[in-house]
């Protein structure tokens, strides 16, 4: 573009990677300016004086540091401009996720930021894809930009391939997207209704545990239903050791230390999680809220010290094994992506659970039964969804008692 224009030619000089400035007389002063494309490395870019950056297809970025490199680089400068551009994408909870979440407050007036300018394009529902009158939401440039026609191949090709489609709504119409292998998709997962934990008060709840010892997370879950009511309310609270947090934050890029401060995941012990604190927890949302476990499910394995930790504490009546195999979690499980499905999980968006929901990968035995199982990334965390699957295993092996107490 440079080399093509007479006016810039004056002005900039194109280099191995960069353009810069040049000095156009003596009277006028050497600008120092440069256009250069920058690494993802957001360690090797502190020390920026930045006046503009352009983040291209963030919906791939995995690095929060580097997002708050590029902003605190134009904090020097009285009028500097940020532009980030992107489609959906597969990555959750990441960069991408926190972004647009704002965003969209920012749009429906929940908060108020002057500073910002949100433009999003997008179905208001994956359905929407399927009637050409709504393409337009997603594509405002359709019809001039993008070729019209060439969409409507596109999208005859994915009716025909099913395996297309979901890029084609990530990529096309901007409708986030887990990947394929993955066991829900994020339009089953997201569920935006929340609800207050006074309305929960009194409640007998079913509970379900994954307890880890120093990489993973652990996580309690309490889920408790209402008299004539098919919905489902979940609670989560996770655990870390504490001597791990900065170097998960760090080596995995999850922004643990982040979901910390917003309360939905707490220290533990030093290199290993002391599981005395999940009984504590139980202990906690019965003192604080009345939530009164009727069972609890859990792995044994890990367990030992937690059962006689418990069983002091008076859950001895309470504490329901699950064994973590295909047989027991398949038919659950199944529940469970239909209820989702039906969003009738109300988990108060709880991005934790979310995280380890779109990691989740399924594992399909010979007899067609299925488990939770981790993806190909060992860094990210299924926890959440177990702890709750264990809940379910619990719910639907005593369903009637449940039903009569509550």
């Amino acid at each position: 573009m440079v080399k093509k224009s007479p006016v810039l030619r004056k002005r900039l000089k194109c280099l191995v990677g960069e353009i810069v400035g040049m000095e156009l007389s003596e009277k006028e002063d050497y600008s120092d300016t440069f256009f250069r494309p920058l690494g993802r490395d957001s360690d090797t870019l502190d020390g920026l004086n930045a006046h503009g950056v352009l983040a291209d297809e963030i919906h791939a970025w995995t690095d929060f540091n580097l997002w708050d490199v590029m902003i605190d680089s134009m904090t020097a400068r009285e009028q500097p401009l940020f532009i980030a551009t992107t489609t959906a994408g597969t990555v959750r909870e990441s960069v991408y996720d926190e972004k647009y979440e704002y965003c969209t407050k920012v749009i429906d007036g929940i908060y108020e930021d002057e500073r910002i300018l949100p433009i999003i394009y997008e179905l208001d529902h994956r359905d929407e894809v399927h009637d050409p009158k709504m393409w337009r939401k997603a594509n405002p440039g359709l019809g001039t930009i993008k070729n019209e026609m060439q969409l409507m191949e596109k999208y005859k090709r994915a009716l025909a391939v099913p395996s297309q489609m979901a890029n084609l709504l990530c990529k096309d119409f901007n409708v986030p997207q887990t990947s394929s292998e993955v066991w829900l998709t994020y339009d089953d997962i997201f569920n935006d209704e929340t609800f207050d934990m006074e309305e929960l008060r009194g409640s007998y709840c079913i509970g379900g545990v994954d307890l880890s010892a120093t990489t993973d997370l652990t996580c309690a879950t309490l889920l408790c239903m209402k008299p004539n009511s098919d919905k489902k309310y979940v609670l989560q609270m996770y655990w870390l050791p504490s001597t791990l947090l900065e170097q998960r934050v760090i080596e995995d890029k999850i922004p643990y230390d982040k979901w910390k401060e917003l309360g939905y995941l707490r220290l533990s012990g030093t290199s290993a999680i002391d599981h005395r604190d999940v009984t504590n927890w139980f202990l906690e949302m019965i003192e604080k809220y009345e939530l009164y476990p009727f069972k609890i499910g859990y792995d044994r394995a890990l367990a030992t010290g937690w059962i006689q930790d418990m069983v002091e504490k008076g859950f001895e009546s309470s504490l329901e094994k699950v064994a973590q195999g295909a047989l027991t979690f398949s038919q659950p499980m199944k529940f469970m992506e239909a209820d989702f499905r039906d969003k009738k999980i109300i988990y108060n968006n709880n991005p934790i659970l979310k995280w380890c929901l779109t990691n989740t990968v399924i594992e399909i035995d010979k007899n067609e039964n299925i488990r939770p199982v981790k993806g190909k990334n060992k860094r990210l965390r299924i926890d959440g969804t177990v702890a709750l699957l264990n809940a379910y295993v619990v719910l639907y092996k005593h369903f009637n008692d449940y039903m009569n107490l509550i």
